[in-house]
């Protein structure tokens, strides 16, 4: 990771200069600075757009007197940026917050957070992280909306990366998680990334990850970190199956006396789950392709749609209203009524009293009776869709990928056009991809090189709904029995000897928090896990690598941690005294270890599931200036041959078997920022690999890489080396292999330079 952090003066647009800033935890502000510095209490009053989806994550907003009417060239907007991207910007008081990319030159584009002042329109700051470990283009990063915690204005991204962040309304960062590196995540070629929303003391989102221990089966997992520390809640793997990435980004609903949170899965099904626990609740599968779009709730129904093969019928699409008071698998008698033959695959809907609205992937927009599913009316907007529709006063805002922005006035029998604009020109079109973002009288559309704000700015403006802090559900005590114990934090990663303690809550069956206990009421036990734990639940790390749980019993109720324990550098591997890969290594299923040649070795067999291109990650994320080495070797399987490879500070050193070249990569998918030179390698025979990083006083990065035949004096020369200016500062070594076919390691040895 490699963060940026510009401040920007009001009077001044263009970013001035740019300073590293570290990743050390922050101390978080004060609510009464927080207030001065969003513009004092309208961060109360205002009808703010906090997340994606806006204030109840519906794609609604209460506010009246909006603009019917606006031009590109300059009608009725207040300022615009000569900047947009994927993602809806979120507002919260006098800010706007913009996930997108830097500009320019593409071996050095980086993905960022933009803060601008919605009263000039000027930039703010910006905070840059370079992406890692991934398989996203950079024209595909900045996909996920931002998201601010009302209660402190703090604000959380998501990066195309799989790196969740949070920063002060300043800039600072005050927290950093790196999922590649703790959880295995796994980030896909589409880019496809879900956006994280704020629900108490919780920042919730899912990740396709391939873990360790009881998260070590490649899968799509639901993630609660702690607002505040960062620190894991609860991780939740409702789902059976994978079959593509998604970013349906999860509601939140009361049912039956459960804060359900309901959301569209990788596996084709709708899940519900408890937003304290993360414990299921119940499922409905529609679909045979991953769901990307959210859903809506009222009255205790959950209105879905998607825009894939349903299960029972081989016609596409489909628009339904379920029962959402069901429990276990659901099937088609929670189905109150569905629709089918029109494809939402990308838009979620938005409703008004009578209607459901939602555009299909051909920029059509079609309205649904909320009692029956009926199709009561469709209106062509274009050819291409990607963004959904926001409902606001009586009118419908939505952009096309074709690049025009419509306002609409929908009734019972048909839609009138407002207004159209084409942002760009005929001949280039600008595609609107995000969705549009409503606040105090305003309307900000965003297409891919343009940010806009529409109208009046307004606080206060008729209609908005008093924002008031949402208080932490489930902080009441509950009077039924104990049913679930959890125990915080849920992750923990550390260095032998040290100690960890953990806090106790109680919750009923139905998520309730009961109270919470002292650590001292509960029995404690290790499974899996070296080390010690006391009776207050205050663990003890072994002397060397483990990884197992730490368990909480109260009233005969179990819960549990997880807990790694990293041992220090150096470290070396031969692979004869161990008899399977460490259990503190994340995606540590897609290697084993075997026999070859009379020895012991670590194989990455053949694979063609989820996960092929397996990286085993095994340090810290804040370890840096060290050197990755092993032996390496490959077969040839059907004509085709795997790739192998080092991973140091998030650098890969990779050796392609069909390509017969040596890459370094400092983001897998970039090719602008990858170094290459031809190096032929044959089969069945064994090759030593070098990668070595180095940060460098001037801000910059010494990335070397070499490779030799084993048994061979070692060269002098770096085979393959980049000095890069936007360099990756620290991450864990790992390993990398594609089972395209069998590839081994050996002699794998890890150690800080001199």
């Amino acid at each position: 990771m490699m963060a940026w952090l510009v401040i920007i003066p009001f009077r001044m647009m263009k970013m001035q200069t740019l300073s590293h800033a570290s990743c050390r935890p922050a101390r978080l502000p004060s609510f009464v600075a927080l207030l001065a510095l969003l513009g004092g209490a309208a961060a109360l009053s205002a009808d703010n757009w906090p997340e994606w989806r806006g204030p109840s994550r519906d794609g609604t907003s209460g506010e009246r007197n909006l603009p019917s009417n606006w031009s590109p060239a300059g009608d009725n907007v207040a300022w615009s940026l000569p900047f947009g991207g994927r993602s809806t910007p979120v507002i919260f008081g006098s800010r706007l917050y913009l996930q997108t990319i830097t500009e320019g030159d593409t071996s050095l584009t980086q993905e960022r957070l933009v803060a601008v002042d919605v009263e000039s329109g000027q930039v703010v700051w910006e905070k840059r992280y370079s992406i890692y470990l991934s398989d996203v283009p950079q024209h595909r990063a900045g996909w996920a909306s931002p998201a601010v915690d009302p209660a402190t204005g703090n604000i959380y991204m998501f990066t195309v990366g799989a790196e969740l962040v949070a920063l002060s309304p300043a800039g600072e960062e005050l927290w950093n998680r790196s999922l590649p590196e703790e959880y295995g995540a796994i980030t896909t070629h589409g880019g496809r990334t879900t956006s994280p929303i704020v629900e108490g003391d919780k920042v919730i989102l899912n990740a396709l990850l391939m873990g360790w221990g009881d998260l070590g089966r490649p899968g799509n997992r639901y993630f609660a970190f702690d607002t505040r520390t960062g620190q894991t809640i609860w991780v939740s793997s409702p789902q059976s199956k994978h079959y593509d990435t998604n970013y349906s980004t999860p509601i939140v609903a009361t049912v039956n006396g459960q804060r359900l949170l309901i959301v569209g899965g990788t596996d084709g099904t709708f899940h519900a789950v408890q937003v304290n626990t993360g414990k299921p609740v119940w499922n409905l599968e529609v679909s045979k392709r991953a769901i990307l779009n959210s859903a809506l709730f009222r009255d205790n129904t959950v209105y879905i749609t998607h825009g894939e093969e349903n299960i029972d019928t081989t016609e596409m699409g489909m628009v339904a209203a379920v029962d959402a008071t069901g429990s276990g698998t659901l099937t088609g008698s929670a189905i109150k009524w569905k629709t089918l033959g029109f494809l939402p695959t990308f838009a979620s809907p938005v409703m008004d009293a009578e209607r459901l609205y939602t555009m299909d992937n051909g920029a059509i927009l079609g309205a649904f009776d909320l009692k029956t599913g009926e199709r009561v009316w469709t209106k062509t907007l274009g050819t291409l869709q990607k963004g959904s529709p926001v409902l606001a006063d009586g009118k419908l805002y939505v952009g096309t990928e074709n690049g025009k922005f419509f306002i609409l006035q929908p009734g019972a029998t048909g839609v009138e056009v407002l207004d159209e604009d084409l942002i760009g020109t005929a001949a280039e079109p600008d595609p609107i991809l995000a969705s549009p973002a409503i606040a105090d009288g305003r309307v900000y559309v965003t297409s891919m090189n343009h940010l806009y704000a529409i109208g009046t700015r307004r606080t206060g403006a008729a209609g908005a709904r008093a924002y008031q802090v949402d208080p932490i559900r489930g902080t009441r005590g509950s009077r039924a029995e104990v049913a679930q114990v959890q125990v915080f934090p849920y992750e923990a990663l550390l260095d032998p000897g040290s100690t960890q303690a953990f806090t106790l809550k109680l919750y009923d069956a139905q998520g309730n928090q009961i109270r919470s206990v002292p650590s001292s009421e509960a029995q404690w036990a290790l499974d899996q896990l070296g080390g010690t734990v006391g009776a207050d639940g205050r663990y003890t790390a072994a002397a060397d690598g483990s990884a197992g749980y730490v368990k909480a019993t109260v009233n005969g109720v179990t819960g549990q941690a997880r807990v790694r324990v990293i041992p220090a550098l150096p470290w070396t591997y031969d692979f004869e005294a161990i008899p399977a890969t460490p259990p503190w290594w994340t995606s540590n299923l897609k290697m084993q270890v075997s026999d070859l040649d009379g020895g012991k070795v670590l194989l990455r067999p053949r694979d063609e599931t989820v996960g092929r291109r397996a990286k085993l990650l095994m340090g810290r994320p804040a370890w840096s200036n060290y050197t990755v080495e092993a032996d390496v070797r490959g077969i040839e399987s059907r004509r085709q041959r795997g790739d192998v490879g080092l991973i140091n500070q998030r650098y890969v050193l990779m050796l392609f078997g069909n390509g017969q070249r040596l890459e370094l990569q400092p983001w897998q998918a970039a090719d602008e920022m990858t170094v290459e030179a031809p190096f032929e390698w044959a089969v069945d025979t064994w090759y030593r690999m070098k990668l070595r990083v180095e940060q460098r006083a001037d801000g910059t990065a010494l990335v070397q890489g070499k490779v030799w035949k084993t048994g061979d004096p070692e060269p002098a020369a770096w085979t393959i080396e980049k000095v890069d200016r936007i360099p990756h500062r620290h991450g864990s070594p790992g390993l990398y292999g594609d089972g395209i076919a069998n590839v081994f390691f050996d002699n794998f040895t890890v150690y800080e330079h001199n």
